[in-house]
């Protein structure tokens, strides 16, 4: 009898361990805040038009904001607290992160006018101020930017790793591979566009204090859509063949067998030089026109941002009311 109940707790040992290491599709998914109008959020190809906290299952989720259109969650509306802005744009979804290594892929294309700012991707833990622990976003000129906790993440474990664009009209594979261990209270993210490497943040703590996220106290959660600031009108993200995948994590594990594709340490050879500095050009017949670039140094990023704010307009009274408003070096949390 002892031999025999020996050989079934082998035998559930290794069917335990074996399944670790099988990936499992997780999909679901709830509106975060409300829903703008009925074309703000098309989920599967039907409009969502009614709000609920009901999770659902997808495949495709298109978000569309006009000009003008203000989120629903409670501070979007509120002046003063969007950089400048008087309010913000907002059509999200979330998706609970799970325990593990987690892998989230999506085809990505975007359509019309640009913003200021826009986020595209990013992993909440339900922090009420400051950047959350990882986030990626585009500015006016669709270049991809990124943000963790101001001071939470040296350089050499957050970093952007290649320049790259999410241009209007070209669809691109975005994938995100997370590895979050809730005991450990940080996570790690490799992110990549079209099967390139773009950008790293290891090992990013956690909130400390406890949070109120849509998944519960200080629970990390996925979100996408558009939150946006300073648009110019209308934008449409649609997110494509979307799958999440998730496995556990075996003890003694090396990290960088489950993390990503790429060991940390040979990130550096495929580094250029980091944007460091950012430049704002403003129009003087113009009030509306804010440009913003970065570049290496501070005569990179200027001719960069006069180049787009020259580039928006045939007429030459225009062209020669570009100037640049403001130019300095970049902080270490805001990429």
């Amino acid at each position: 009898m002892k031999r025999f109940l020996g050989i079934l707790v082998l035998g559930l040992l290794y069917f335990n361990s074996a399944h670790s290491d099988e990936w499992k599709i997780k999909n679901k998914w709830k509106v975060s805040c409300g829903i703008v109008d009925k074309e703000s959020l098309v989920v599967n190809g039907k409009p969502k038009t009614k709000y609920n906290k009901n999770e659902f299952k997808l495949e495709s989720v298109v978000f569309k904001l006009d000009k003008g259109e203000v989120g629903k969650c409670k501070n979007d509306k509120k002046d003063g607290t969007h950089g400048g802005f008087h309010y913000a744009g907002r059509q999200e979804i979330t998706h609970r992160l799970p325990i593990g290594h987690t892998i989230f892929e999506t085809d990505i294309l975007i359509e019309g006018t640009p913003q200021y700012r826009s986020t595209v991707f990013q992993i909440h833990d339900g922090r009420n101020k400051g950047a959350p622990p990882s986030w990626i976003g585009i500015g006016m000129d669709w270049k991809i930017k990124y943000k963790f906790p101001k001071g939470e993440c040296p350089p050499n474990k957050c970093k952007k790793i290649k320049t790259v664009y999410l241009k209007p009209g070209v669809k691109n594979r975005f994938k995100a591979d997370i590895n979050y261990q809730r005991k450990a209270k940080n996570l790690s993210v490799y992110y990549y566009l079209n099967d390139e490497l773009i950008a790293q943040h290891i090992d990013v703590p956690l909130y400390k204090k406890k949070t109120d996220g849509p998944y519960g106290p200080s629970k990390p959660y996925i979100k996408i859509g558009i939150y946006r600031i300073g648009e110019t009108g209308t934008t449409s993200f649609a997110y494509n063949n979307l799958v999440i995948k998730n496995k556990k994590i075996r003890v003694g594990k090396e990290k960088q067998d489950v993390v990503g594709n790429l060991p940390p340490n040979d990130i550096k050879q495929f580094e250029p030089a980091a944007d460091k500095y950012r430049a704002i050009v403003k129009n003087k017949t113009d009030n509306t026109i804010l440009i913003k670039a970065e570049g290496p140094t501070k005569e990179a990023a200027e001719k960069e941002a006069m180049k787009i704010c020259i580039g928006k307009s045939i007429q030459s009274s225009f062209k020669e009311a570009c100037y640049v408003h403001y130019v300095a070096a970049k902080p270490d949390y805001d990429m």
